[in-house]
């Protein structure tokens, strides 16, 4: 009853609980129990919105399918909500190079080039100095 989003109150009095404090304390220890046996205490709470959400949009799905504009709009908040839950919204970092930036990373590559073919000892180009630790 309370996935179905009753109050407290509402399942005592269904239930003949004696107060809604009763039915609070039974349902903290079914959850408890759960999440202890299953080890997952943000997953069990995960699961019960999940399941709020497939019980408002089995309620208003056909209606939104018949073309109800409110029903619709009701429809794409609970298909919102449960993609967010879910992370499938998460943003896709794209890098994207534009022929100026290739331009100046060409540029920069081919002045290191250049750099490195002047050897510091003779100041000639076109000779790449030796690797460090051997005989030139």
């Amino acid at each position: 009853m309370k996935i179905e989003g009753h109050t407290y109150t509402e399942i005592a009095e269904a239930l003949g609980y004696s107060s809604r404090g009763a039915v609070y304390v039974d349902v903290k220890r079914a959850l408890e129990k759960h999440v202890i046996e299953e080890g997952l205490a943000i997953e069990a709470w995960r699961e019960l919105e999940l399941a709020k959400l497939d019980a408002l949009q089995k309620a208003i799905w056909p209606k939104a399918m018949e073309g109800d504009p409110r029903a619709i709009e009701a429809a794409l908040k609970i298909l919102d909500r449960r993609a967010r839950m879910l992370g499938l919204d998460s943003a896709i970092k794209l890098e994207v190079l534009t022929v100026d930036a290739l331009d100046a990373q060409i540029q920069r590559l081919e002045a290191e080039l250049a750099a490195a073919a002047v050897t510091p000892a003779d100041g000639e180009i076109g000779e790449a100095p030796p690797p460090p630790g051997t005989a030139g």
